[in-house]
């Protein structure tokens, strides 16, 4: 039997990249699949890719900075499908070769309200209905740079690091409610995003399916006492 038969998987940021690898091996796997993202353009070649393997997938259009948006789509995916099993948070931006120091308020605030608010305000959307059901599971994509810190990108890093506390803090809290909440900490990862600092990639950098494989770990294979804690996907 596929290891997510019937359950119901919320990816943001899904039109590419990781959120797509995800998005497509959860399906794979039996999961009707939320596909969402700012862009339904971008999100439809996903869905289809998705019913084309004999899979079930949905677009939703999400800015995960906007709150009326987190909520309207959790009431969405609920009113589609009866629940939310699991929510992967994965929307994130970053503004490379800016150190802290050097970083804009408009740059600041553009990549805490997608990578740290928008992941709160989903997450606030979306607990209450896995709440009731005491159960559920929560992925939250974070970064080496959230264990390492970088010169170059400074807000990024303190993203990520506010990504790893709050993953740590919702774990504790949501234990009695049978909810886990756990994350993966990549290094460099070959998507567009990464592409356009480097385009001529890295031998080491990790592909978008190989997130795909942990995610479906913490979805469907990790210890249910396993919670609070991320897969660090970078070595010493």
């Amino acid at each position: 039997m596929p290891l997510l038969q019937d359950r119901v998987a919320v990816v943001t940021g899904a039109g590419r990249g990781i959120g797509r690898a995800i998005a497509v091996a959860f399906a794979r796997e039996g999961a009707r699949t939320a596909v969402t993202g700012r862009d339904l353009d971008r999100l439809a070649p996903v869905v289809d890719e998705i019913r084309a393997a004999g899979g079930e997938a949905q677009a939703f259009a999400l800015d995960v900075t906007n709150e009326d948006d987190a909520v309207r789509v959790a009431e969405e995916v609920v009113g589609a499908w009866g629940r939310i099993d699991i929510l992967v948070n994965n929307a994130g931006v970053i503004h490379y070769g800016v150190p802290v120091w050097a970083t804009t308020v408009e740059q600041w605030d553009d990549v805490m309200d997608t990578n740290l608010r928008g992941m709160f305000l989903v997450c606030r959307a979306v607990v209450p209905h896995m709440m009731r059901r005491e159960r559920g599971v929560i992925i939250n994509i974070g970064s080496s740079s959230g264990r390492v810190p970088e010169g170059d990108y400074g807000a990024y890093v303190a993203s990520k690091y506010g990504v790893v506390g709050y993953t740590a803090s919702l774990a504790h809290s949501l234990r009695p409610y049978g909810i886990q909440v756990n994350g993966i900490n990549p290094d460099w990862v070959d998507t567009d995003m990464a592409r356009a600092e480097m385009p001529e990639g890295g031998p080491d950098w990790i592909t978008p399916e190989q997130m795909a494989g942990a995610a479906l770990y913490l979805a469907a294979q990790a210890p249910s006492l396993m919670t609070g804690q991320f897969i660090d996907m970078f070595g010493v």
